[in-house]
C-alpha cells in the first residue's frame, strides 16, 4: 500500500473516532453532567428560600431586640405605665413596623400585653393565644428557651415570630420579661419572596413534607420539592415547590452541537492540512526552515524573511514559520500591553474604581511629582457614622453609598486633582497647584455636595455627612516627607469629627513664624497640639469659633 493511501486510510479513521468520540462524550458525559448541575442548583435554591425566611425572622428579630433593650419597655414591664401604651402600642404601631401582633410577658409568664392586626385579629380568641398566663411549655416561650426565632402554626397559616429578653438599654441585668413580635407568612410576602430570588414559590403547610427531591419533568420544565419545619410540636410541615423553566439546559445544548459541529470542522480540516504536509516531506526544506527557526529562536526581532520559492507544502510551512514569527513577536507586544494594564488594576479600587493607596504611595514618592515647586494641599475625608449605615442597611448599602461617594468626588473636584480611596469609608483627594484659601473652598464645596445629596437606592434614599482635614503646603524639594503631611491631614480631619462632624479643618504651616527656617514636621502627633498654640500652624476650620475645635 502506498504512503498516500496509508495516510488517507489514517484520517479516514481519525475523522471516525472523532465523531464517535464526540458523541459518546456529549451522551455518556455533558448530558448526564448538565442534569447533575440542574439537580445541584435546585437543592440550593430550596436553601436559599429557607434561608429568605431566615433573613426575615433576623430582621424581626433585630427589631424586637431594638424595643426590648429600651429603658421605656423595661420600666412598662413593672409598672405597666399607661403613657407607654399610649405613646407606643397604637394602633398603628403594627402597621408602622410591618407586624402581625405584640406580646410583651412578664417573666412570670403573665401576659401584660397583647395586640393584633387585622390580618390575625380571629386568633385572639383562640386558647392558645387568648390565655393571660403563659407556662414554660408554651409554643412562644419554649420558642424564647430555644433560639428566640422561628416558625410557628397557627390556623391562619405559618407564623414567624421573633422575640427578645426585655433589658435595660446596655443590655446588662436579670431580664424582666419577653417581648414577642410576629408576623403572618402570608402569600403577599411569599410573593416579595419569589421577586427577590426571581423564581416562583409556593409553600403550603401539611402534616407531611416532602424530601428534597428535583424532577426534571421535560426538557423544558423542572419541579423541585423540599420541607421546612416548624418550630414547635404541631407536627405540620412547610412544603416547599418550586416550578422552574430549563433555559440553560436548552441553551448548553445548542451550545454543544454548534461546539461538536465546529470540533468536528476543525478536526476534518486538521486531518486534511496534516496529509498534505506529510506528502511532501523532504529532508532539505526542513534543515533550510530548522536555520530560519535558529535564528528567530536567537533574536525575536529577526524575523525570517527568506522564503523557500516552492510550490508545495514546505513552501506554504515556511510563510507559515514567518507569519507564526510575526504573530508571535506581536503577542510579545500584547503581553507586554496587557502587563501594564495589569498593573493600572492594581493600582485601581475594586469597588470604587477609584485609585488606590498602592497608587497613591507610587504617585508621591517619585521625584518627579515634586520636580517643579509648586502649592500642594492634601485632603483626608471620612463617611461619618459609615458603621450605622452597614448595620442597619447591609453592607450592600454601603457599597453603594461609597460607589455614589466615589463619583461625587469625582465631579465636584477638578479634573486635575486626584481621588483615591485609601481603605474602608476612608478617601484622600491630592490637588496639585492649591493653595490654602482653595482649600478651603475645596473642603466646603464638598462638605455641601455630600450633605445635599441623596445617597442609598433610589427608593430609599437618605443622607450622610462627611468630616474633612486638609494640610496645605508649598513645596520646592525633590524630596518630600509626603507621609508626614498625609498624617497632618488625617489629624486635621479627625479634629473635624472631635468637632462636631459634617465639618472641615484645615493646617498650614505658619509663614510668619520666626523660626520657619529651622522648624521641622514633628515626628509625632501627639505634640502637635502645642505647635498650633505656638502659632506654627495656621488652622482654617467650618467651625466660626476656632476654640471649640477639640484637637485630642
Amino acid at each position: 500500500m502506498k504512503l498516500a493511501t496509508k495516510l488517507i486510510s489514517v484520517q479516514f479513521i481519525f475523522v471516525f473516532v472523532l465523531i464517535l468520540g464526540a458523541f459518546l462524550a456529549t451522551y455518556f458525559y455533558a448530558i448526564p453532567h448538565l442534569n447533575k448541575l440542574e439537580t445541584q442548583q435546585g437543592i440550593k435554591n430550596l436553601s436559599r428560600v429557607e434561608n429568605r425566611i431566615n433573613q426575615e425572622l433576623e430582621l424581626m428579630s433585630i427589631l424586637a431586640s431594638d424595643w426590648a433593650e429600651w429603658d421605656d419597655t423595661y420600666n412598662y414591664v413593672v409598672d405597666l405605665n399607661k403613657a407607654y401604651e399610649t405613646s407606643n402600642l397604637v394602633d398603628n404601631s403594627l402597621f408602622e413596623l410591618k407586624i402581625d401582633f405584640i406580646f410583651i410577658v412578664q417573666v412570670n409568664g403573665t401576659v401584660i400585653w397583647k395586640q393584633f392586626s387585622d390580618r390575625v385579629d380571629s386568633l385572639a380568641s383562640d386558647p392558645l393565644w387568648h390565655d393571660t398566663h403563659w407556662n414554660i411549655k408554651h409554643p412562644i416561650i419554649a420558642l424564647m428557651q430555644q433560639k428566640q426565632q422561628g416558625i410557628l402554626y397557627s390556623p391562619l397559616g405559618p407564623l414567624l415570630v421573633a422575640g427578645s429578653p426585655v433589658l435595660n438599654s446596655q443590655g446588662e441585668g436579670k431580664s424582666r420579661g419577653y417581648l414577642f413580635f410576629g408576623k403572618l407568612l402570608t402569600a403577599e410576602i411569599v410573593d416579595k419572596f419569589s421577586t427577590n430570588l426571581e423564581f416562583p414559590i409556593q409553600l403550603i403547610v401539611n402534616d407531611s413534607g416532602h424530601k428534597e427531591e428535583v424532577h426534571l419533568i421535560t426538557h423544558h420544565k423542572k419541579i423541585i420539592h423540599g420541607q421546612i419545619g416548624l418550630n414547635d410540636d404541631s407536627g405540620k410541615f412547610i412544603s416547599v415547590s418550586i416550578e422552574q423553566q430549563r433555559p440553560f439546559y436548552q441553551q448548553a445544548i445548542s451550545t454543544i452541537k454548534y461546539a461538536l459541529y465546529i470540533v468536528l470542522a476543525i478536526g476534518f480540516v486538521c486531518s486534511l492540512l496534516f496529509f498534505y504536509i506529510l506528502k511532501r516531506l523532504l529532508i532539505s526544506p526542513i534543515l533550510e526552515l530548522q536555520h530560519q527557526a535558529d535564528q528567530f529562536g536567537k533574536d525575536q526581532n529577526a524575523i525570517p524573511s527568506k522564503l523557500l520559492h516552492r510550490d508545495d507544502e514546505l513552501g506554504q510551512l515556511s510563510i507559515s514559520l514567518v507569519n507564526m514569527a510575526r504573530e508571535l513577536n506581536r503577542s510579545w507586544g500584547l503581553l507586554e500591553k496587557e502587563k501594564n494594564e495589569y498593573m493600572d488594576a492594581s493600582y485601581t479600587d475594586p469597588l470604587t474604581q477609584l485609585k488606590n493607596r498602592r497608587y497613591l504611595e507610587s504617585l508621591l514618592s517619585k521625584e518627579q511629582t515634586w520636580r517643579t515647586p509648586k502649592h500642594w494641599s492634601f485632603l483626608t475625608l471620612d463617611i461619618d457614622h459609615f458603621k450605622k449605615i452597614n448595620d442597619s442597611r447591609g453592607h450592600h448599602v454601603g457599597d453603594v453609598v461609597l460607589q455614589q461617594l466615589s463619583a461625587l468626588l469625582s465631579d465636584v473636584c477638578r479634573s486635575a486633582d486626584i481621588v483615591f480611596r485609601t481603605g474602608g469609608e476612608e478617601f484622600v483627594v491630592v490637588c496639585e497647584g492649591t493653595n490654602q484659601s482653595q482649600s478651603c473652598i475645596v473642603a466646603e464645596r464638598i462638605r455641601i455636595a455630600v450633605e445635599s445629596f441623596n445617597f442609598g437606592p433610589a427608593d430609599n434614599s437618605f443622607k450622610i455627612t462627611c468630616s474633612i482635614g486638609f494640610y496645605s503646603t508649598y513645596n520646592n524639594k525633590t524630596k518630600v516627607d509626603w507621609q508626614a503631611k498625609l498624617q497632618l491631614a488625617d489629624y486635621a480631619m479627625y479634629a473635624a469629627k472631635k468637632s462636631g462632624r459634617n465639618t472641615w479643618v484645615g493646617l498650614a504651616k505658619n509663614e510668619h513664624y520666626d523660626f520657619l527656617p529651622d522648624f521641622t514636621l514633628p515626628n509625632e502627633i501627639s505634640p502637635l497640639e502645642y505647635d498650633i498654640e505656638d502659632q506654627k500652624f495656621v488652622v482654617f476650620s467650618s467651625v466660626e469659633d476656632f476654640t471649640n475645635i477639640r484637637w485630642q
